[in-house]
C-alpha cells in the first residue's frame, strides 16, 4: 500500500480553518483580454467576462513563484433564499502556506444560481449544455499566467470531492503540461445522475434526455475518466495525483476503482505503468469525504509535486493479484 504519512504535532503547519470562503463579487466586470492588472502581495476578487460566461475569481499574490495553483470549489448547499447563496465561493484561496505560489481560485458560475432544490449544487465547471465553460476557463488561466509572468506549462490544479472532479475535467483539456491533484473525487457520473445531475439539468432548463444526448455526443465534458483518457491518447502531458481517504464511504468503492482499474494501478496506491497517474491513500475516519485533514495536507501536496517533477517512465504492466480481481468484481456488481 502507498499510504501517506501524516505530520505530527508541531510539524503540522498552520492552515486557515476554512477550506472555502464566500465573498462579495467585484463591483466591476473586466474583459478577458482587456486592460486589467493584478495587484502584488494581495488577495483580489475579480469578475471576468470570459465569453459566454462571466466568472468570479480570487487571485492570491502573497507568495511569488514560477508556478500557478488553480483551485476548484466542490459542492455548495442546495439553493437558498439568502445573499450568500449566490455569492462567489472560492476553495483554499488563502492557502499560500501550503501551495507556496500564487493561487487562482475560481467560483463555478452555475453554482451561483438557485437550483430550486436541496441537493448539493455541483456544476462541475461544465457550463451549460449549449455553451462549454472549460475552453473559457483555460483561456482565463493562460491570461492570469501571462499577467503574473508564470509559464503556462507550470500550472497546477487542486480540488476535492466535486472540485477534484472539476480539476480533472478542466485540466485534461489543457494543451500545455498540467499537474492535477484531486482528493476523493467523484469519477463516475452514473453514480450521482439521479440526484445532482437531474437537479442541475432542471436549473439549466434542460431535461435528462438532453443530458443523455450530451453524454453520447461529448462524454468528455462530464466524465472525468473519459476526459483524462482522451488527453493521454492525444499525447497531452497531463499528470494526475489522486488522494483517497480509506474511510471515505462515498468514493472508496463507488468511484475510486474507476481510476485504478483504467490506469492499471494497484488498488492500494501507486503509479500507473504509463507514469501519468498516481494514487495515494490516507486513513482518516474523522475527515470522511472531502478535503484531506491538515495533518495530511503537506505530505499529500509534497508527494504530488515530487510525482509531477519525475519524468514519466513507461513500465511493464503487472497484474494486481486476487485483491484487485475481487475489487473489480465488486465494482462491476454495483
Amino acid at each position: 500500500m502507498f499510504e501517506l504519512v501524516p505530520d505530527q504535532g508541531s510539524d503540522i503547519p498552520f492552515f486557515p480553518d476554512s477550506n472555502a470562503e464566500i465573498t462579495r463579487e467585484a463591483a466591476e466586470t473586466v474583459e478577458l483580454n482587456g486592460d486589467w492588472s493584478i495587484p502584488e502581495k494581495a488577495l483580489t476578487v475579480m469578475r471576468v467576462k470570459t465569453g459566454h460566461f462571466t466568472v468570479n475569481i480570487s487571485i492570491n499574490t502573497v507568495r511569488k513563484a514560477d508556478k500557478l495553483v488553480v483551485t476548484f470549489q466542490g459542492a455548495r448547499g442546495g439553493g437558498k433564499d439568502s445573499a450568500n447563496a449566490s455569492r462567489p465561493m472560492f476553495s483554499r484561496r488563502n492557502w499560500e502556506a501550503l501551495f507556496e505560489a500564487p493561487i487562482l481560485a475560481i467560483s463555478d458560475p452555475m453554482s451561483e444560481i438557485d437550483w430550486n432544490s436541496n441537493v448539493p449544487r455541483c456544476g462541475f465547471y461544465m457550463g451549460t449544455l449549449d455553451n462549454d465553460l472549460v475552453p473559457e476557463l483555460n483561456a482565463l488561466i493562460d491570461v492570469v499566467c501571462a499577467k503574473l509572468g508564470v509559464p503556462v506549462e507550470n500550472v497546477l490544479m487542486y480540488g476535492s470531492s466535486a472540485g477534484g472532479t472539476s480539476a480533472i475535467l478542466v485540466g485534461s483539456r489543457r494543451k500545455s503540461r498540467t499537474g492535477i491533484v484531486a482528493v476523493c473525487p467523484f469519477l463516475r457520473p452514473d453514480k450521482y445522475r439521479e440526484g445532482v445531475i437531474a437537479a442541475g439539468m432542471r436549473a439549466m432548463g434542460k431535461t435528462m434526455d438532453d443530458y443523455e444526448q450530451m453524454m453520447q455526443d461529448t462524454p468528455w465534458r462530464f466524465n472525468p475518466l473519459i476526459a483524462l483518457k482522451d488527453a493521454h491518447q492525444a499525447g497531452q502531458d497531463i499528470r494526475v495525483f489522486v488522494g483517497q481517504n480509506l474511510k471515505d464511504k462515498s468514493t472508496i468503492s463507488r468511484h475510486f476503482p474507476g481510476i485504478w482499474r483504467r490506469w492499471d494501478i494497484d488498488p492500494e496506491g501507486g503509479v500507473s505503468p504509463d507514469g501519468r497517474v498516481m494514487t495515494a491513500m490516507y486513513d482518516s475516519a474523522e475527515a470522511g469525504h472531502g478535503h484531506e485533514p491538515p495533518e495530511y495536507s503537506r505530505p499529500l501536496w509534497q508527494e504530488a509535486l515530487k510525482f509531477f517533477a519525475t519524468p514519466a517512465v513507461v513500465r511493464t504492466k503487472k497484474a494486481g493479484g486476487k485483491k484487485k480481481e475481487k475489487a473489480e468484481m465488486a465494482d462491476d456488481a454495483e
